[in-house]
């Protein structure tokens, strides 16, 4: 049909070109009205029929573009359901992590907790064993510590009672002894029973500190020289020579600290005359002082 209204618009132009080299007449410029009337009626129908063709075209592009879009839109609701879908793996996924997450740290806790409970309870078992040892030491402290002062207090109880050891004998005549031991026969007191009458010496019993005494009573114009032995060594020694015409005495003194079984005794170092009455006592005593 196209090719139809080429043809007839290619035959106007030559009738056109025809009549333009012939004078117009009447009838031809009606004919030309006609003919110009005609070629604006084909072009406009070729321009509806090429506008409609586009709209055509458009119209398809439209529809293929309406059917993108409902692909799309198709595509999208499969990605929304797919993303629904992930989403709620994810939930599921992240709900499971949680809750397993929480057991976890809720068995985690429950075994520290309890683990706490039992070094707790170890420990104060433990306090309590070193309470219940430290207080047995600290018992077994306090009652050695009171025994050893039970001990020292009898002891120093023991020592503050001092035992009576004293004896008392004298001359009841006049002797001259020289070089020899001088004996003391007439006794006055023996308490201990440590002094020997008979050989004149001194036996210790109870070791410690003891003080012992002679007492000479020298002849006038004469001398007398006496010491006091223990176990053979000299503990004491004097000399006394009488000019006055009285019998004068003096007395002799030594302390010392002697063992248990030790021995003392007087003995004269050279001539010694010694005059004995009822106003002069020639004596020899020893006491126990300290123990």
């Amino acid at each position: 049909m196209n090719l139809q209204k080429k043809g007839f618009l290619l035959l106007l132009d030559v009738i056109l070109a025809f009549c333009s080299r012939e004078p117009l007449s009447p009838t031809c410029m009606l004919y030309e009205y006609e003919e110009r009337l005609l070629e604006r009626v084909l072009r406009n129908e070729i321009g509806l029929e090429n506008t409609l063709k586009d709209i055509v075209k458009t119209h398809v592009k439209v529809e293929d573009a309406l059917k993108q879009l409902e692909d799309g839109k198709v595509q999208i609701k499969s990605t929304l359901e797919a993303m629904k879908e992930k989403q709620a793996t994810m939930d599921l996924t992240l709900r499971e992590f949680m809750e397993n997450i929480t057991c976890h740290v809720n068995l985690t806790l429950t075994t520290s907790v309890n683990n706490l409970e039992n070094k707790h309870e170890a420990t104060a078992m433990k306090a309590s064993t070193l309470v219940s040892d430290a207080i047995l030491k600290l018992t077994e402290n306090v009652s050695a510590t009171v025994q050893m002062f039970s001990y020292q207090q009898e002891k120093l109880k023991a020592q503050s009672i001092i035992p009576t050891i004293y004896f008392y004998a004298r001359l009841a005549y006049n002797v001259n002894p020289s070089n020899q031991d001088v004996i003391f026969p007439t006794v006055t007191v023996n308490e201990g029973q440590g002094y020997n009458p008979g050989t004149g010496r001194f036996t210790v019993s109870v070791p410690g500190m003891y003080l012992f005494s002679v007492q000479m009573c020298v002849t006038n114009e004469k001398h007398c020289y006496l010491e006091i032995v223990q176990q053979g060594t000299t503990l004491q020694r004097s000399v006394f020579g009488d000019k006055s015409g009285y019998h004068s005495c003096v007395t002799m003194q030594a302390a010392a600290h002697v063992a248990s079984g030790d021995q003392i005794w007087v003995r004269a170092t050279s001539s010694c005359y010694m005059t004995a009455d009822s106003l002069r006592y020639n004596s020899f005593l020893g006491a126990l002082i300290h123990v």
